[in-house]
C-alpha cells in the first residue's frame, strides 16, 4: 500500500512538473508574435497571396527591425511584386530598389545568410538590367559574388544555381556593342559561357524538376549551342509543365515563341 501511495505521489509530481513545463513552453510561443507572423506570412506566400504576405511581414518588421528572416522575406516579397510584370522595367524598378535595400539590411546583420545573399544578387542584377548596359555589366560582378556565397551557404537551394545560370547566360548573350562597353569599363570583361550556364540550369533542375524557369533556360542554352533537338525537348517540357502563376504562364509563352523560332 505504501509503495502504491508513493508511486501515486511521484506520478502526481511528475505530471505537475510536466504541466508547468508545457505551460512555460506555451507562454514562450505565445510571447513570440514575430514567429507567429512569419508562419502566417509563409502560409500566404505558399498560397501566392503576395499582398497579404507583405502586410504580415511589415507587421513583423515593426516588431523586430533586426530580424534577418523578416528582412530577406521582405526582399523576396518585393521580387514577387516586380515579377507581376517581368518585362516592364519601369514598373519593376521601385520594387527592385526596395528589395535590394531589404537584402542589404539583412546582410549587415548576418553576412552568412544564404537567402539574403540570394535576394541581394537577384535584385542587384535586375537593377543593372533596368539601368542600362553599363550598369548591367558593373552590377554583374556583385551579382556573381553574392550568388556564389548563396551557393556556399546553401548548396541545396535550386534558385541559387538558376541565378548563377542566368548570370552566365546574360553575359554570354551580350551584343557586340555591349561587349565594347564591357571592355571600356573593365580591362577584362566578365568571363562566362553558355556551356557553364547550361550546367547551372541542369543542377537547378536536378534539385527542382518542376520549375518552368529551369526548363526554359535549358532549352535556350541548347539553342545557343546549336542543339535544336534538345532545345525542342526542353521547350516542350516547359510548355507542358503545370503553370501556377501569371509569371509561369509568361514563361510558357516564351517557350512557345522559342519553339516556333527553331
Amino acid at each position: 500500500m505504501k509503495k502504491v501511495i508513493l508511486f501515486a505521489l511521484l506520478l502526481s509530481v511528475a505530471l505537475f512538473c510536466f504541466g508547468q513545463e508545457a505551460m512555460a513552453t506555451a507562454e514562450i510561443i505565445e510571447s513570440d508574435p514575430v514567429s507567429d507572423l512569419l508562419m502566417q506570412a509563409d502560409a500566404r506566400h505558399e498560397a501566392k497571396d503576395y499582398d497579404a504576405t507583405m502586410d504580415l511581414l511589415k507587421k513583423a518588421y515593426e516588431l523586430d527591425k533586426n530580424n534577418v528572416e523578416v528582412l530577406w522575406k521582405i526582399s523576396r516579397g518585393y521580387f514577387d511584386f516586380a515579377d507581376r510584370k517581368p518585362t516592364d522595367l519601369e514598373f519593376k524598378k521601385p520594387f527592385l530598389y526596395k528589395g535590394r535595400d531589404a537584402a542589404e539590411q539583412a546582410l549587415a546583420l548576418d553576412d552568412k545568410s544564404a537567402a539574403a545573399h540570394k535576394w541581394y544578387a537577384i535584385h542587384h542584377g535586375q537593377v543593372g538590367e533596368a539601368e542600362g548596359t553599363e550598369q548591367k555589366i558593373k552590377n554583374s560582378y556583385g551579382m556573381r559574388d553574392h550568388t556564389l556565397l548563396a551557393i556556399k551557404y546553401d548548396p541545396d537551394d535550386d534558385a541559387n544555381y538558376h541565378v548563377m545560370g542566368r548570370w552566365h547566360y546574360a553575359l554570354s548573350d551580350l551584343s557586340w556593342i555591349e561587349r565594347q562597353v564591357a571592355s571600356l569599363i573593365y580591362a577584362t570583361p566578365p568571363k562566362a559561357s553558355f556551356e557553364e550556364a547550361l550546367e547551372f540550369f541542369q543542377k537547378a533542375n536536378e534539385l527542382d524538376d518542376e520549375d518552368i524557369r529551369n526548363m526554359l533556360y535549358i532549352g535556350y542554352c541548347y539553342d545557343e549551342l546549336d542543339n535544336e533537338t534538345l532545345a525542342e525537348t526542353w521547350f516542350k517540357k516547359a510548355i507542358a509543365a503545370k503553370a501556377e502563376t501569371d509569371s509561369d504562364r509568361g514563361l510558357q509563352k516564351e517557350a512557345k515563341d522559342a519553339l516556333d523560332d527553331l
